[in-house]
């Protein structure tokens, strides 16, 4: 009798764990059918030092090769596309789809933005994460200060000198007075006239001016002084 009792609610414990089980196994299949995020380098919420060049995202199902169902892009701080658009699942590991980035990228946030197909059921599935860059800024180069380059100077000519001519000043003979007695000064003679033996008196000649300019006037007051005393006895004479 207790055996039997016994029988009965082992009976009953195997339905219940057989129920649990097929409800149970239904739910973990659709709880697991997605090939969700798993991991990637960079990792979601990172921050590197320096720009990395390409990103590789690994599933927790192997995917589905199917053109344009599984897809990454990668966008930049300004919601600007900043990845070469060759997103690809590796052949040995069917888990892990990366995409190659452009080069220099600027520090900032950046969103991967992923899209599935998982093999194992045919499910679709997609979300994203971020990453940030923060890659140390070079510090700025200092040129070396060079002197300002001196203007060429103009060569200026040289200063010209003037140099006036001087006229020359010949000396005019003053005027012969005339007298009474029209005496003149004897005119030297030429060089012609004068004998082979006799030199040449032509720089004598203003000296013989002046004497002959002097003789003219001592002859012209005597001349004066005999009028004078001309006069002064004509005008006694005519008084007496």
């Amino acid at each position: 009798m207790i055996a039997h009792q016994l029988r009965r609610g082992i009976a009953k414990l195997l339905w219940v764990a057989l129920i649990l089980v097929t409800i149970h196994y239904p739910l973990s299949i659709s709880v697991h059918a997605h090939a969700d995020y798993d991991s990637s380098m960079p990792s979601a919420g990172e921050v590197v030092s320096q720009a990395p060049q390409l990103v590789q995202v690994w599933f927790t199902q192997e995917l589905f090769r199917r053109e344009g169902q599984n897809d990454l892009e990668v966008y930049g701080p300004d919601d600007q596309r900043v990845d070469q658009d060759d997103a690809a699942i590796d052949d040995d590991d069917r888990k892990l789809m990366s995409v190659s980035l452009q080069s220099d990228l600027p520090n900032g946030v950046y969103t991967v933005r992923w899209r599935t197909l998982s093999a194992d059921d045919g499910d679709e599935a997609d979300g994203e994460f971020q990453f940030t860059i923060q890659a140390d800024e070079p510090a700025a180069e200092t040129s070396p200060t060079t002197a300002p380059t001196p203007a060429p100077v103009k060569a200026q000519p040289p200063p010209t000198n003037t140099v006036e001519s001087t006229e020359t000043q010949t000396m005019t003979p003053p005027p012969i007075l005339d007298s009474e007695d029209n005496e003149s000064p004897p005119a030297p003679a030429s060089q012609t006239e004068q004998g082979p033996g006799i030199p040449c008196l032509g720089s004598a000649a203003p000296a013989l001016l002046l004497l002959g300019t002097v003789v003219l006037a001592g002859r012209r007051r005597r001349l004066i002084e005999r009028r004078s005393q001309g006069i002064w006895r004509n005008l006694s004479g005519e008084s007496s």
